[in-house]
């Protein structure tokens, strides 16, 4: 009987159960637990990206200080601000009551815009390079012209019920210039076609800050020269000839009641800025063409003001000279879209490494995600000797083929490389689509997430994330 037994139990189906060293490598080798390493790991790899944005500003930092040393060298950004006569006076008055009567002096000055102002202007810029860092710098030929109409009669009136004392002798006609030292040429006023009358250093009585626009001047200033009482009591018409280097930027006052300005320059990247735009433009590859009209009350000041400062100095246009690309901005913006960046990858190669035999250890994960990071290091360096265009084709290339093959050998898949050697090449056309779509990159970055998690969603169904299946599937073929 006891053999019987013995014989029953041996012929009986062996149930085998994994051993619980088992069930824990079982585990710790299933996709989802993999997948969710791979998730820290993409975080992890945000520490070196923050150093290289770190890297990223200081080179940023470093270029901007090069910039001002050009700057302050050729010239800095011009203000333009005028010309406006300028009128002194004195106001005299008696204040107090019985025996402390006492007679006070007050110093005035009376500011009298042109009645029409034209400004015409051509200007020539290039690049002034220093060490590897470079800055748009320009020649302007400017002129100032329009004409300024007899005073009103309530310009001196007094303000204490006093008596007037218009020191007329000494009105000047100023002209606010932010940066006098890139003057290029001795500058001289023609009044009604007559004899030029050369102008001065200094704003007379007028005092000019240096204001938010001022890039890489020392101290604004600008220029006056006398005009007699019997030209400014009848009115005169003026004309202005400027010549004067700067840099970045130039901006202009709409100082006349009716102002039109008129520029073009060969420079093809202009940005138009201020507190007013050009009525019309025309920009091409040979430079560009803008015209503005301000009139009376667009402007928002009257004809006649009481003031120590040059007027009109929150209200100025222009036009920026805007290189084509400011790569390390446009590189600081591609930092944030590291983490989508480097998910992408991973996402891929996962979906490659469930799909084929072989394994790809999370070490090697951390590998391509540092190739990735690299390629921002090589994109800024080369950028700053043959510019971004080139600089991201190169790092593209250099990080699309170095891990395209080093997956597709891991993989043991030839398949799998070329595979790589797709999606990598795709994203990195993706970012650079990015970068140069500013306004559009939102959009476009929620969508390509979109599709790629869909996609991620449908080709990852059938795989068995808790890696069970393949662990019974080799046990039932093992000898028992």
């Amino acid at each position: 009987m006891t053999e019987d037994n013995d014989l029953n139990s041996s012929s009986a189906p062996a149930t085998t159960q994994p051993p619980s060293g088992a069930k824990v490598t079982t585990f710790l080798s299933s996709p989802a637990v993999k997948f969710v390493l791979i998730g820290v790991l993409t975080f992890l790899l945000l520490i070196p990206s923050v150093f290289v944005w770190i890297l990223v500003e200081e080179r940023s930092d470093r270029a901007s200080e090069v910039a001002r040393d050009i700057a302050r060298s050729w010239g800095g950004t011009q203000q333009i601000n005028g010309p406006y006569l300028v009128i002194p006076f004195t106001e005299t008055f008696t204040t107090g009551l019985g025996d402390k009567l006492k007679t006070e002096t007050v110093q005035r000055t009376a500011v009298l815009f042109p009645e029409r102002l034209t400004v015409e202007g051509d200007i020539t810029v290039e690049e002034r390079k220093k060490s590897i860092y470079a800055l748009p710098v320009y020649k302007g030929r400017m002129n100032l012209g329009g004409a300024f109409a007899s005073p009103p009669e309530n310009m001196f009136e007094p303000k204490h019920g006093g008596t007037i004392d218009v020191a007329a002798d000494k009105a000047v006609l100023v002209v606010g210039i932010s940066d006098v030292r890139a003057l290029k040429s001795e500058i001289a006023l023609a009044l009604d076609g007559s004899r030029p009358v050369p102008f001065e250093p200094g704003l007379g009585p007028l005092a000019m800050s240096a204001g938010r626009h001022v890039y890489g001047a020392i101290a604004p200033s600008g220029i006056n020269t006398s005009v007699t009482p019997a030209t400014w009591r009848k009115g005169f018409s003026f004309d202005i000839p400027l010549q004067l280097n700067g840099s970045t930027a130039i901006y202009f006052a709409p100082a006349g009641q009716t102002t039109k300005v008129a520029l073009k320059s060969d420079w093809p990247h202009p940005g138009f800025t201020g507190a007013f735009l050009p009525e019309t433009r025309s920009i091409s590859d040979s430079g560009f063409e803008a015209d503005w009209t301000i009139p009376y009350l667009a402007r928002g000041i009257p004809k006649v003001l009481e003031t120590n400062q040059v007027p009109l100095q929150n209200k100025l246009l222009g036009v920026k000279f805007v290189e084509p690309v400011n790569f390390y901005q446009t590189i600081s913006r591609s930092l944030k879209y590291a983490i989508g960046f480097i998910s992408l990858t991973f996402l891929a190669v996962f979906v490659l490494e469930m799909r084929s035999g072989w394994r790809f250890h999370w070490i090697q994960y951390a590998l391509v995600g540092l190739a990735l990071i690299i390629f921002y290091v090589m994109l800024l360096a080369f950028a700053e000797h043959v510019g971004y265009g080139t600089a991201y084709l190169i790092a593209g290339a250099a990080a699309t083929l170095l891990n395209a093959f080093y997956i597709g050998t891991s993989l043991k898949s030839r398949v799998a490389g070329l595979v790589m050697l797709v999606v990598l090449g795709s994203i990195f056309a993706i970012l650079f689509a990015l970068m140069r779509e500013q306004d559009y990159a939102l959009l476009i970055g929620s969508v390509i997430a979109f599709i790629a998690l869909a996609i991620t969603m449908f080709v990852t169904q059938r795989i068995d994330w808790t890696g069970e299946q393949g662990t019974r599937d080799r046990l039932s073929t093992e000898p028992v």
